[in-house]
């Protein structure tokens, strides 16, 4: 058993992974808490008294949680955490990127999971508090990808620089008569265009592919999109398990670095 870790921008989430599959815990903002009570909380408790193998984490956030959340795994679960990071191959999946460790490793996951699910080329898209789309061709090569502002980030960008309300959650539509709802719109368009022009441009790309959509804005982009899609929120995760996987030799008390490590 053991808990896979996707520590992003802004949230944490994680999933205990046993032999009945991946059962997701509570995400929480990571901003601004004190950490090990959190912990405590939401995962120490449903492991009642289980212990986990191995905790394997995804992180894009630098060191501003890390050592908190090896920390608290060395003392309440008795093991370090397993670090996944970019490479320039795994599994078959080629990095498109230049310098393949300047990747995100949440894209990098995402992709990971999106091919042990699905077959043929595919447009990965991950809408939180940024939203990045990768393309992947049939053969296993990264062609590239984007970034640009999630949804709830471009409300805040128009609430800092004008006067408008950029705190507006209500119900997206095209054409609205008060001004939150319209920033409400005007933001859920702009992203779900977005999105619908990418896979028109990846279509061109590699031909046919399959869209897999995951983040926390995912229903947004489900629900909007015109070309379709397939939602699983727990992708990057699915990823992390892979990953994690691969190093399972590796002993489960100390932190892995596996920048340089590829799996064919």
């Amino acid at each position: 058993m053991r808990i896979l870790v996707d520590i992003g921008n802004s949230r944490c989430k994680a999933a205990i992974e046993d032999d009945d599959g991946l059962h997701p815990l509570d995400s929480f903002a990571w901003h601004d808490v004190f950490l090990h009570d959190v912990l405590d909380e939401i995962w120490l408790k449903p492991l009642g008294a289980r212990l986990p193998s191995s905790v394997v984490v995804s992180n894009v956030a630098g060191e501003r949680l890390l050592p908190n959340l090896a920390a608290w795994c060395s003392v309440r679960l008795g093991v370090e955490p397993t670090v996944v990071v970019s490479s320039a191959e795994f599994g078959g999946l080629k990095n498109g990127y230049e310098n393949p460790s300047t990747f995100g490793v949440d894209r990098w996951a995402a992709m990971i999971g999106a091919r042990a699910e699905y077959e043929g080329a595919l447009c990965v898209i991950d809408s939180g508090t940024a939203t990045t789309i990768d393309l992947i061709s049939a053969e296993g090569q990264h062609m590239g990808g984007a970034i640009l502002p999630g949804i709830y980030t471009m409300r805040r960008s128009l609430g800092k620089y004008t006067s408008a309300l950029f705190a507006a959650d209500g119900a997206i539509s095209p054409f609205s008569d008060n001004t939150a709802a319209g920033i409400a719109g005007g933001t859920g368009f702009a992203s779900v265009g977005a999105m619908d022009r990418f896979v028109v441009e990846a279509c061109k790309a590699v031909g046919t592919v399959t869209t897999v959509v995951t983040g926390g804005e995912s229903k947004i982009l489900e629900s909007l999109m015109l070309s379709p899609v397939h939602s699983d929120p727990l992708l990057v995760l699915k990823g992390v398990s892979v990953l994690g996987g691969a190093y399972s030799d590796r002993a489960s008390n100390q932190v892995v670095d596996i920048r340089q490590s590829s799996v064919n």
